[in-house]
């Protein structure tokens, strides 16, 4: 694939397009994991979960960075009983924590890692506006400045190796308004609002830090995705993971036509994962549903505010204020 940006089928990255969800692509991913590692933050369910689930069953050696230690074993537990041997780790991780993201950073720094993906973080924002790190609300300092900080602390990572970090956008940046003038949202907070920007500011930088390494001409790169609308009640049941009641189902069943489950949005997540041609895909290359919110994986461009200087410059900010105030990959 030349450098020229490309919209359209996933094979033109050269390797043909993913079925619709992990459990069918198990033998298109088998063996592209062998040999590696995957760091997947808030992995014990949803996204994160069937991420790891299907990283696993490619090979690679995966660790589970979240929260709650109890539910990262269940997802271990589930894991094991599908992948018999399956590498697994869990390490301790809180998103809405710059503490917790230094030491998950501190651990991780002195280990070969080829696969980190931010994928914890909340959907649903305080109804009133609660402080998070830094003086940002609760939704920037979870979704974001967590892994704004764990970036940064293995910013030696991305110089020596050919890491790929990826970053999980979210339809809400191509639905709803974000205003770089006011990414703390001090002025008018609305719990959406403040969902949508901190995935925006997320997404934002995840572009802006893969065309940051090619100007330093690091081996890393950066990709940025959204995985669609998608919803447990549409979810395959995992006992102990994903198990919605009745009313969840049907509610799942009635947005069928708009919306997918998690193990069909986490094939995006994957994609940019093991994908073979990601290594001379342009700068910017950007995975997402063909439909927007459902659909194949394709390559798509991201909502244009999240590829404009306007929101890159304000969120990179951001990301060195989470940094005790140095760039990590000034240039």
């Amino acid at each position: 694939m030349n450098t020229e940006a490309r919209v359209g089928a996933l094979d033109l990255l050269g390797y043909g397009s993913p079925y619709p969800d992990v459990y069918s692509n198990r033998d298109r991913w088998a063996g592209l994991g062998e040999g590696k590692t995957a760091v997947i933050t808030g992995a014990n369910a949803g996204l994160g979960f069937f991420t790891s689930l299907a990283l696993a069953a490619s090979g690679a050696r995966v660790v589970l960075a979240c929260r709650n230690e109890a539910k990262a074993a269940r997802a271990i537990e589930a894991i094991e009983h599908r992948v018999p041997n399956a590498e697994l780790e869990y390490l301790p991780f809180d998103s809405a924590s710059l503490e917790s993201a230094s030491a998950l950073g501190q651990v991780l720094r002195h280990r070969r890692i080829d696969i980190l993906i931010a994928n914890a973080g909340i959907i649903r924002s305080p109804e009133t506006r609660t402080a998070g790190s830094l003086g940002y609300e609760m939704a920037m300092a979870t979704n974001f400045l967590g892994h704004a900080r764990l970036v940064g602390e293995l910013a030696e990572t991305f110089r020596m190796r050919p890491l790929r970090f990826i970053g999980l956008g979210s339809i809400s940046t191509n639905l709803l308004k974000t205003n770089p003038a006011d990414l703390a949202l001090t002025g008018s907070y609305h719990p959406y609002r403040a969902y949508a920007q901190s995935k925006a500011a997320l997404q934002s930088f995840t572009l802006a830090l893969d065309h940051r390494l090619k100007q330093l001409s690091w081996p890393a790169r950066s990709l940025a995705l959204h995985p669609g609308y998608s919803i447990s009640g549409l979810t395959a049941q995992v006992p102990g993971i994903n198990e919605p009641v009745y009313m969840k189902r049907l509610q799942g069943q009635l947005q069928a036509s708009f919306a997918q489950g998690k193990h069909e949005g986490a094939v995006n997540i994957v994609e940019a994962a093991l994908n073979r041609g990601i290594e001379s895909s342009p700068r910017g290359t950007y995975i997402a549903p063909k439909f927007l919110s459902k659909g194949e994986s394709i390559l798509a461009r991201p909502a244009k505010i999240t590829r404009q200087k306007r929101l890159m410059d304000p969120v990179w900010k951001i990301f060195v204020e989470a940094n005790h105030g140095i760039d990590p990959f000034q240039i």
